[in-house]
């Protein structure tokens, strides 16, 4: 049933780490030849892949591990893909239904695993008996499939694997709602009286790029994002509008509209003017009017959403002036603002030469990626994968290792600070064994440099503590996993060693060593 689950799903591909809970099952992945197990070196890693996969192909992927401590170690995972709505599916192994709930101390047992999983994810289950598991299941496959795109967790007690049952799934029913027609008439008739409208998009706008920058045309509405949103629109594009950009044209804009995003940072840090109209198109019916701003909410998918605003706005539209000069010469003062975060420019330019236009790059946090918020040359949606709202540090390296695995033919790159490397870098050896072509971009400055930058303005230059690491010989490290490994010598000599990792079998690990970079937080929070 778990493996007929799968397929439904289209899952083709299973990030796991067996165990003695879930052995019945993988005896039956065994005879699934068109389901690929790929065995990780620690949970976080099978959960971190899976939230790569889902997050690159903008379809399901799934994980499987024991309870107990399996489960927590892929908890941040999950945390991550609910706070980006990524669709995984989370295959749990549970201790013996009889034994369930009662803090027996059995091998993973758990007070109260669901307890724990309803926080991580829209919906979780449990097969105790064999009579529920169709229910269980189609449950698990229809929630997979509707509504806002998050995680999903199915426990299955050690003992229940094996139960028979004759019965059968269905594909998986999408339950979507349905948009008011009458909601999107009043907000074309808000919209097309604009007279300076601006657009913020998300995550959730991933996949309406197209009819976004059609609406942003029809509109003559400048695109901003926060983080998640980057490649909705190209930012080469007359109206997209860097960060810095949004914050300044959220001081005149009478209107605004929020695709796919819950609109957190202007919320909390730049307010509402009370003469400001927002509006909200969002999947997730708790973000249509989170901070009580009187928002106006369209509750539905933002491509068709999107799509049916284009149609109803020419019935209301006005004419307006044409805003490409005024974007552009913001836009070169915001060239002027972020000139001296150096080197990690002109590593992101380097990148840039090399990768591709559906190239992907993922970030962990640190301080070349946060750069790449400001001065990064974001060219196509899902071209640029986060962990979002979580902030996972250390997620990058097993992130692009899922990445690279789901979409084998487009080029990867992961950056990582040598903070976050040694959180997932073990999972070289999984990339190492599948041949998985991921390139891990590696900047080795000797410390958590964003919290040692933070103590010394806070606190002093000499009272920094618990923020500098001694690192290993990371040439020597990566060839121990068999790995393509390459120091960088600066941003001039990226290009030529991108190429040849781009165009390596199989896994690459490229060092910059660099010194602490300068901050680029005064304009990645802007206050009011």
């Amino acid at each position: 049933m778990a493996i007929e689950a799968l397929r439904h799903l289209g899952i083709d591909m299973l990030f796991c780490l067996p165990g003695v809970q879930n052995d019945d099952f993988f005896n039956v992945l065994f005879d699934a030849a068109d389901i690929r197990p790929i065995v990780t070196r620690h949970e976080q890693g099978a959960s971190y892949m899976a939230l790569g996969a889902a997050q690159a192909t903008a379809r399901p992927a799934a994980f499987c591990v024991v309870p107990g401590p399996g489960m927590l170690n892929a908890a941040a995972g999950l945390t991550s893909a609910y706070w980006t709505c990524a669709p995984v599916l989370a295959l749990i192994g549970g201790v013996h239904s009889k034994l369930r709930g009662l803090s027996t101390g059995v091998l993973h047992d758990l007070p109260d695993s669901a307890a724990v999983l309803r926080q991580l994810t829209k919906h979780t289950s449990c097969v105790e008996r064999g009579d529920q598991s169709t229910a269980v299941w189609q449950r698990a496959i229809n929630e997979m499939v509707s509504g806002v795109p998050r995680p999903v967790a199915v426990e299955v007690p050690v003992d229940a694997w094996s139960r028979k049952t004759d019965a059968t799934l269905e594909p998986p029913k999408a339950n979507r709602p349905e948009i008011n027609s009458d909601r999107i008439e009043e907000v074309a008739r808000i919209l097309g009286g604009a007279q300076r409208p601006l657009i913020m998009v998300g995550g959730g706008a991933q996949n309406a790029s197209e009819p976004v920058r059609e609406l942003a045309d029809a509109l003559e509405a400048p695109v901003f994002t926060h983080r998640m949103g980057l490649g909705v629109i190209n930012t080469r594009h007359r109206l997209h509008a860097f960060l810095t950009m949004g914050h300044e044209l959220w001081q005149s804009a009478d209107v605004v509209i929020g695709i796919g995003t819950r609109m957190e940072f202007p919320n909390l840090q730049w307010r509402k003017r009370p003469e400001q109209t927002i509006i909200q198109i969002n999947l997730d019916a708790d973000e249509l009017d989170r901070y009580n701003t009187g928002a106006i909410g369209v509750h539905g998918d933002a491509a068709a959403a999107c799509q049916m605003l284009l149609d109803a706005l020419g019935r209301h539209n006005r004419q307006r002036p044409d805003r490409t000069a005024e974007l552009a010469s913001l836009r070169a003062d915001h060239f002027k603002k972020i000139a001296y975060l150096e080197p990690q420019l002109s590593y992101l330019r380097a990148l840039r030469s090399v990768l591709p236009d559906d190239g992907i790059i993922v970030e962990d946090v640190t301080q070349v990626a946060f750069v790449a918020h400001l001065g990064y040359e974001h060219r196509q949606p899902r071209s640029y994968l986060s962990t979002g709202a979580t902030g996972t540090l250390g997620a990058g390296v097993a992130h692009g290792i899922g990445v690279a695995a789901a979409v084998p033919n487009r080029a990867q790159v992961t950056i990582v600070g040598d903070g976050g490397m040694l959180f997932t870098a073990t999972e070289l050896a999984t990339a190492a064994q599948y041949q998985i072509n991921t390139t891990v971009l590696l900047f080795d400055n000797a410390g958590y440099g964003n919290v040692r930058r933070m103590q010394q303005q806070r606190f002093g230059d000499d009272r920094t503590i618990a923020s500098s690491l001694r690192n290993p010989d990371w040439i020597t490290f990566g060839e121990s996993f068999g790995v393509h490994t390459q120091a960088v010598s600066g941003p001039e000599d990226l290009p030529q060693a991108l190429e040849k990792a781009l165009t390596h079998q199989g896994p690459s690990l490229l060092v910059a060593q660099t010194a602490d970079e300068p901050d680029p937080w005064p304009l990645l929070r802007i206050p009011q």
